[in-house]
């Protein structure tokens, strides 16, 4: 009697561990939805990427994937006000193109978002959902950019399932900010830049005047990729001096800058500092996501 005990024990917390303690946004991988989603081994095959790697070709960025890169996925057709399906994928191989594995809940015909560099959603409170892209911290070099700062998202269609494995596609993924390459000059001679801090520039004649710059902006996942768009805070929100951007070894030869493609004022005022003294001035500018602009600039000295 004493074994069988022990094996009743042994059973019933076995069954303990199997059930599921989730409550809210996430199930147990054991149990199936009411709409037939359960956890399936996902590969989106030929996911290519306009930015992974950086590498400058003068005028255009080139890119690759590496093997091991994480991306966040988000299960946008199942997403309710009490379901949130939502993980990593990991690139299976180094190139323009790779396949993405990993666990995913999903069923066939579910738009399954991608979105690269992996980071946590939150699942509570006003961003539940919602991915954050931040400019801070940045420090100018393309490496740098690569692994942080530029944000790119797609959409994959589930097309077949088994019990335990699916199959999606996917359209190319979308570049969310702008990558610029900032030289500058005192009109003969190049600057060496040590710190770059970045204002929107309001360019009225009577009171031209820096007015601060976002650092963060939130995207909401949707299934058309079509109709991306960044919601931006407040402008009390914003950082008033500026965004800055520090780089380990001052240089002369240009400071990468990932951007959001917005500008409330169509100018931007530039402040440089580094060994050769302080430099200031204004230029109009469009940024557009995706599009990368290597740009040189004249500056004044103060």
């Amino acid at each position: 009697m004493r074994h069988t005990g022990l094996l009743l024990l042994s059973l019933a917390a076995a069954l303990a561990s199997c059930s599921s303690d989730d409550d809210g946004d996430y199930k147990s991988p054991q149990t199936e939805n009411a709409d037939g989603r359960i956890l399936r081994q996902l590969t989106i095959n030929e996911v290519h990427i306009n930015r992974a790697t950086l590498t400058d070709e003068t005028s255009a960025l080139g890119a690759a994937w590496n093997a091991g890169d994480e991306a966040t996925y988000f299960n946008v057709s199942s997403f309710t006000s009490t379901t949130m399906d939502v993980g990593t994928l990991t690139a299976a191989s180094t190139g323009s193109t790779s396949m993405f594995n990993g666990s995913v809940r999903c069923k066939a015909g579910d738009k399954v978002a991608l979105f690269y560099p992996a980071q946590a959603i939150p699942t509570t409170g006003d961003n539940r959902g919602k991915f954050t892209l931040s400019l801070s911290g940045q420090k100018g070099t393309l490496t740098d950019i690569a692994e942080n700062f530029h944000y790119v998202y797609g959409v994959a269609e589930v097309t077949s399932v088994t019990e335990s494995t699916a199959k999606a596609t996917i359209d190319n993924m979308q570049s969310l900010l702008a990558v610029c390459k900032f030289t500058f000059t005192d009109g003969t001679n190049t600057i060496p830049v040590q710190t770059l801090t970045i204002n929107y520039f309001d360019n009225n004649d009577d009171y031209p005047t820096t007015i601060g710059c976002p650092l963060s902006a939130t995207l909401t996942p949707t299934a058309d990729v079509n109709s991306l768009a960044l919601s931006y805070p407040g402008q009390s929100a914003w950082k008033k001096d500026g965004l800055s951007v520090t780089l380990d070894t001052e240089t002369s030869d240009g400071v990468y800058v990932a951007l959001f493609p917005y500008s409330p004022t169509g100018y931007m005022h530039f402040t440089v500092t580094g060994s050769t003294g302080t430099y200031t001035g204004t230029a109009k500018a469009t940024l557009k996501a995706g599009k990368y602009y290597p740009v040189s600039l004249k500056l004044t000295e103060q």
